[in-house]
């Protein structure tokens, strides 16, 4: 089982695939639900414009989410 946590207020997503990996994701604004998957999404700052895309796509039927403020 895949454990997805989402940091709300500093923006950061922490996903540990089944204790063999983990890893942290930083400038994540939001996870959105889509098709079945959690998709992570990062915003990229280029002084310009500011897009927000996708990282990270996890399937829901395998993915424990928790929500931290």
């Amino acid at each position: 089982m895949i454990k997805l946590t989402f940091y709300t207020t500093e923006k950061k997503v922490v996903v540990d695939f089944d204790n063999f990996d983990k890893e942290t994701y930083e400038n994540t604004p939001t996870v959105q639900v889509r098709d079945g998957y959690y998709e992570v999404m990062k915003r990229n700052d280029n002084g310009v414009v500011t897009a927000v895309k996708p990282i990270l796509r996890v399937p829901i039927s395998q993915t424990i989410m928790y929500i931290n403020d």
